[in-house]
């Protein structure tokens, strides 16, 4: 055991020193530009590993590897606690037929072309996935299950940042002009959908409120996401299955092929999103969740390890240390086709959000139902809790 921690301790140690530095950098970044300390960990684990610490590479190689895997799927089962089916019942019918709309066509466009620009199947399994989905966090889960190299991590990172971000600057406008105003439901529907990542959602929600006078936005933006987000426990072993030695032999999909390739650590994070959902429905109910925590104290428990123990502390970790594994060298020769993939694929992703928000906004009117866009900030708890704390965090 000893000698077992001593031979982790320093690729662990120093992870967590690149994780440290770069919460301390993203703090220092604008607010408005809402880039967590996530993607910074592997800028600067990137440029530790080919700079200062080059020469300590087979020495930081096993923890480095125990960081990428064991500290990240830790971080993964985590991210299941800020999660709940009460906040997808709040939002309305629409929420779930929009969010499997855009994460399908994403899932399935994104990849074929991939293969059309000549990138690798598992890069382009990863872009997918980030834009898809829910980011850096997508991408994280999917790049163990299917075997990705460190190097195809951090490309798929950087197409998130980039295309997330001018997602987030733009979006906003767009809802805005396309959009009535005075359906909040369905502008914070398009946003959830059609930004990558939660922090970049949770921005461009802001953006949109602080502009236009419209704070009901922002929790359906974050209901959205969410919802969204969901789609993890899906596309990590559909991926994994797909990408199996036996599929690229011609073997194709089965139900059992599906099982097998489930990890363990999605079933934790399905876990964890049931737990969240069943003491959110006990609280809703009257009663105290997991028979034990009132409102409070369940909303402070969930923030801890949803928000604080997954997004601030283990998957910065974790994506220290992909920083840390990545060789510079393998950019060499890159080029445009995986950014320009990543914009097809954003486009993709944000016009079905934009689709979805409009049908479901004209279903509304034509219902007459159009005023619950506006009755967003009555609520009832734990719903409008929860979701002001994951819009508070900066979640992947």
């Amino acid at each position: 055991m000893l000698r077992a921690v001593r031979t982790l301790a320093p690729g662990l140690a120093a992870s967590a020193g690149v994780a440290s530095g770069a919460a301390l950098v993203a703090s220092q970044l604008p607010e408005t530009w809402h880039v967590s300390a996530i993607p910074v960990s592997i800028v600067l684990g990137a440029a530790a590993a080919n700079g200062p610490l080059k020469a300590h590479a087979a020495l930081l190689k096993p923890g480095v590897g125990a960081a990428t895997s064991t500290v990240l799927r830790a971080g993964v089962i985590c991210a299941g606690a800020k999660l709940s089916a009460m906040q997808v019942l709040w939002l309305g019918w629409a929420t779930v037929p929009a969010a499997a709309t855009a994460v399908t066509v994403g899932m399935v466009a994104i990849p074929r072309l991939a293969a059309w620009a000549g990138l690798a199947p598992r890069l382009g399994a990863l872009i997918a996935s980030g834009t898809s989905v829910c980011g850096v966090t997508a991408i994280s889960a999917v790049g163990p299950a299917i075997g990705a190299s460190q190097a195809e991590v951090a490309i798929a990172v950087a197409n998130v940042v980039a295309f997330g971000s001018l997602a987030m600057l733009l979006h906003p406008h767009v809802a805005h002009r396309v959009l009535p105003a005075d359906d909040s439901a369905s502008i914070g529907l398009f946003l959830g959908l059609a930004v990558h990542d939660t922090a970049q959602v949770m921005g461009s929600a802001a953006a949109y409120a602080e502009q236009y006078a419209d704070t009901a936005v922002v929790s359906a933006a974050a209901v959205a996401k969410l919802t969204r987000n969901l789609a993890l426990a899906a596309v990590v072993p559909l991926m994994a299955a797909r990408h199996a030695p036996g599929a690229a032999a011609g073997k194709g999909l089965s139900a059992g092929t599906l099982a097998k390739a489930v990890p363990t650590f999605v079933l934790g994070f399905v876990m964890m999103a049931l737990a969240r959902s069943a003491g959110d429905a006990q609280l809703a109910a009257g009663g105290k969740a997991a028979g034990l925590l009132g409102r409070d104290a369940w909303a402070q428990c969930t923030e801890l390890v949803g928000g604080v123990l997954s997004t601030k502390l283990l998957l910065p970790w974790a994506m220290a240390a992909v920083g840390l594994s990545v060789n510079v060298g393998a950019f060499a020769g890159v080029g445009w086709a995986p950014f320009a993939v990543g914009a097809a694929g954003a486009a993709l992703v944000g016009s079905s959000g934009l689709a979805a928000a409009v049908c479901a906004s004209r279903v509304r009117a034509a219902s007459g139902n159009a005023a619950r866009a506006r009755a967003i900030e009555r609520a009832p708890e734990p719903t409008l809790t929860a979701v002001r704390a994951a819009a508070a965090a900066p979640a992947a």
